[in-house]
């Protein structure tokens, strides 16, 4: 069995990604990182530095994205999409939490 170096750093690579996204503050700190790379986030400027500044960063954030997708699992419930769903409603939760300390609840 050959490896490449390219491969062998790509399988590190998802396997700290996926370490990470199952553990519950581990898929808080990456929602909050892939909100700081503004992904889903496709505002424009008339300033081409700026453009460019927040291109590259959502950049990293969608590779990032990429990067979950990509973690597989004899488990459909536990590959990347499914990881990425628990993220989302997890942040979903908290936002819905955090609404209801503000209003009084």
């Amino acid at each position: 069995m050959v490896f490449s170096l390219k491969g062998v750093v790509r399988l590190i690579e998802l396997t700290g990604l996926e370490n990470l996204m199952r553990r519950e503050d581990g898929r808080r700190f990456m929602s909050e990182l892939l909100t700081f790379c503004g992904v889903g986030d496709y505002n424009t400027s008339d300033n081409l530095i700026q453009n460019s500044f927040v291109c590259g960063r959502r950049s990293v954030g969608e590779a990032l994205l990429m990067m979950i997708r990509a973690i597989r699992s004899a488990d459909e419930n536990q590959d990347g999409l499914s990881l990425l769903y628990l993220m989302r409603r997890e942040e979903q939760r908290r936002r819905e939490a955090e609404e209801e300390e503000e209003d009084g609840y």
